[in-house]
């Protein structure tokens, strides 16, 4: 019997994706549970939270446990881009839920492309989201946006760092009410913020989109997105996946780190996000490193309302014995059970919730099936 008919769903999922990133000639990146905690106060606009878990160690440094992991990864990077670093990891991270605040841990595993990312290496990334969606569920939907789009929009208003950031809040929660006001409470002309206001509540399909998209933005970094971002949906048409892409204008990154393609998965029965991603050559910079970085990450715990029904293939046999039965024959009877490859559940007690294909009983001896 496989080694595969053992593993929990989860388990069952992340063998899967390791072996899809291998098979695209992906390293695994090791790290340790933390890193000094000056990493994360030097980026904290980069994190989901600010809070930290933090520590001193026993030199008296003050060290951190990861709140991300592409900070860790971005940090011991090479520092050129005469080629292409691509890597996957398996991590925890540890963050205090919007919710009750409690710092819980969160596994994650994902994917960064590092170094001279082309237009290729940015079509395989954005394939590998696609296919580990697909691993995960069979209907699922990748948005994908461009921070060159609002940004360059923002350019030519000439908006200062504040309302720029006001602005990209609005624009995620597509409160256009909102944002005509704060546009015209700036002085940004009707024309403009018009353009604003279209292109976040675009609908129709990605074609019409791109071409309403074209119309509506203005200045070169802005049309500049639009063509990279029909470049990607052609490539990925030639896969065979334009059909799982939607374009969502409104998806909100921090522009003092990403620039470029943005992204977020979603999965049928999950209610939030459960992938995201994005180019982020501005956090390369910022860290000292002259290359490209793009990348995502899957958010295993947020997996966990798909993975709660049993599989029917959960166990091969339910082994019942009493009481009274000699311990040690049952576990030798078991052995032999298990010797076969099969999985067993023995119990005396009440029947589990698990499905059985056959159900034994205990004679003094051996298991026998139950007619």
């Amino acid at each position: 019997m496989s080694t595969m008919s053992f593993l929990s769903e989860q388990e069952r999922l992340v063998l899967e994706l390791r072996e899809l990133y291998q098979g695209h000639g992906c390293m695994r990146f090791p790290m340790r549970r933390f890193e000094e905690y000056a990493l994360y106060l030097e980026n904290k606009s980069f994190l989901t939270s600010e809070q930290v878990l933090s520590f001193t160690d026993g030199n008296g440094k003050l060290m951190a446990l990861k709140p991300d992991v592409t900070l860790s990864i971005v940090k011991h990077a090479r520092r050129g881009r005469e080629c292409v670093e691509k890597l996957y990891y398996i991590e925890s991270v540890y963050r205090a839920s919007p919710t009750d605040h409690e710092f819980k841990e969160i596994e994650q595993i994902g994917v960064e492309y590092l170094g001279n990312v082309d237009r290729y290496a940015t079509g395989e990334v954005v394939w590998l989201a696609l296919e580990s969606l697909r691993c995960c569920h069979r209907e699922y939907v990748l948005d994908i946006s461009h921070m060159g789009l609002t940004a360059g929009l923002m350019n030519e208003c000439a908006l200062d760092g504040e309302t720029r950031r006001a602005v990209f809040g609005l624009i995620s929660q597509k409160n256009v009410h909102e944002l005509r006001a704060l546009l015209a409470q700036k002085g940004v002309s009707a024309e403009m913020t018009d353009r604003f206001a279209g292109l976040i509540t675009l609908t129709g399909t990605v074609e019409e989109m791109l071409e309403k998209a074209a119309e509506l933005v203005v200045g070169d970094e802005a049309l500049r997105a639009v063509d990279e971002l029909k470049q990607l949906y052609s490539d990925l048409k030639a896969l065979d996946m334009s059909n799982r892409i939607r374009l969502d204008f409104s998806i909100d990154s921090d522009l003092d780190y990403y620039n470029g393609i943005v992204f977020r998965g979603y999965l049928e029965g999950a209610p939030r996000a459960v992938l995201s991603g994005g180019r982020y050559d501005h956090l390369m910079t910022k860290m000292g490193k002259d290359a490209d970085g793009f990348g995502f990450a899957l958010y295993l715990d947020e997996l966990n309302s798909l993975f709660m029904l049993p599989r029917r293939e959960e166990i091969d046999i339910l082994a019942r014995y009493s009481p009274e039965d000699d311990a040690a024959k049952v576990l030798a009877a078991v052995k032999s059970l298990r010797d076969c490859g099969l999985r067993v559940h023995a119990t005396c007690g009440e029947t589990p919730d698990l499905f059985a294909y056959r159900q034994y009983r205990f004679n003094g001896e051996r298991f026998v099936e139950v007619e």
